[in-house]
């Protein structure tokens, strides 16, 4: 009988012990992701520099059902038809022609060599943010599944100049996350 007693409190120790170490691993990985939109798992690839263009051309003329871009300026240079950001901006033109839903958020800050008159004349929604807030992102979701962000604006500079660092990330769960927070940006411009 005091056999049974000391393989119950035994057990019960065991048992205890393994809530707590569960409990102890759970408050780590909040810890560590506290959103629960980590990249775990997911196909991540930095870019950097001038292979930006490459990846945002691909993932543009691949979308099927939506690109939301959110991002400081969106140039477009009449006297430099084949210049990498017209070659963006073309394509998400052509997007739209394919029955994608386009959008984009842009800061109103950027005046000269805009792309918003050629976007809304071609069916893309735009939508300028608050005056109150600067819009510095650089963002591009597509599909709800493939996210490209980082410090690339879309303009000769950045596509063509500077040095710059994103990352492309091929997760829905990451995308969901970043199609709030555009939601949130769309709604409120």
């Amino acid at each position: 009988m005091k056999l049974d007693w000391n393989l119950r409190w035994l057990a019960a120790g065991v048992f205890v012990g393994i809530l707590a170490g569960v409990s102890a691993y759970q408050l780590g990985v909040e810890y560590a992701c506290p959103s629960r939109t980590c990249v775990d798992g997911a196909d991540v690839t930095p870019v950097t520099d001038r292979g930006y263009f490459d990846h945002a051309f691909r993932i543009i003329s691949e979308a099927d059902e939506s690109i939301h871009i959110v991002a400081f300026e969106v140039k477009y240079y009449s006297n430099f038809p084949s210049s990498l950001q017209n070659q963006l901006v073309r394509q998400l033109i052509y997007a739209k022609q394919r029955g994608v839903d386009v959008k984009v958020i842009v800061d109103d800050f950027s005046e000269e060599n805009n792309a918003f008159d050629i976007l809304t004349e071609n069916g893309i929604e735009v939508r300028y943010d608050s005056n109150e807030t600067t819009t510095h992102a650089k963002l591009i979701i597509v599909d709800g599944r493939i996210v490209l962000l980082g410090s690339t604006n879309l303009s000769f500079y950045g596509l063509e100049q500077n040095n710059e660092a994103n990352v492309l990330i091929e997760d829905a769960r990451t995308a969901q996350y970043y199609e709030k927070y555009f939601r949130s940006l769309w709604d409120g411009a």
